[in-house]
């Protein structure tokens, strides 16, 4: 599989929504950075994004996901529910595919500015009790969108428990290198950490489905 093979299916009003979340986004952490993060509304943010309140609920649901929201996780599901044509395989062979396609999406999608927002957004994490309790909740479903995903690439039972395992370790294996990430100060490139944190993480789910 090439680079050219690893594609971010959408259409054009997904790509509109997507850059319509970004946009309000950056509104949202420039406010919070402004005047913190506890004395900024949504209506607020709503009116310096030029969007309506329930625009901002419906893209995002609660206050805390206009920090924790990350362009990068749908595209991720995408990338794995597609590649290599999309046909149910043997769990070691979704492990090749993965090992090919994850150095390109971490090319793709590890930008410098991507970088400096996830900081931005890590150090709100760090801070603030209530965005730190909404990313639990976030990977928590996260980790049950990859069980899914796993079991229909797999045609495996999504109640298979290694199947639930591996989608646990893909998901709170890379928490653990975000949180490395911000415990280092972010000294290091994200995309070197991720790397490394990848590979391991890829490692202990080919050991599980052996």
């Amino acid at each position: 599989m090439s680079e050219s093979a690893v594609e971010f299916p959408s259409t054009a009003w997904e790509r509109r929504k997507i850059e319509a979340m970004s946009r309000i986004q950056q509104v949202a952490l420039d406010l919070f950075d402004e005047h913190g993060y506890r004395n900024v509304t949504v209506e607020r943010v709503a009116a310096a994004a030029r969007v309506s309140p329930s625009s901002v609920y419906r893209y995002f649901g609660t206050k805390e996901m206009l920090v924790l929201y990350d362009e990068a996780d749908p595209r991720v599901l995408d990338v794995l529910r597609t590649a290599g044509g999309g046909e149910i395989v043997e769990p070691t062979e979704l492990v090749r595919i993965a090992r090919l396609i994850i150095p390109v999406l971490i090319e793709s999608l590890l930008s410098a500015e991507s970088e400096r927002r996830i900081r931005r957004r890590l150090q709100y994490v760090a801070a603030i009790p209530e965005i730190r309790d909404g990313q639990t909740r976030q990977m928590r479903d996260m980790a049950d969108q990859f069980r899914l995903l796993f079991a229909e690439r797999t045609g495996r039972d999504p109640n298979d428990l290694t199947i639930g395992m591996a989608a646990a370790a893909g998901v709170w294996g890379g928490v653990a290198a975000l949180d490395h990430w911000a415990a280092t100060g972010f000294t290091e490139r994200l995309k070197d950490v991720y790397t490394q944190a990848i590979g391991a993480i890829v490692d202990s789910i080919e050991v599980m489905f052996r």
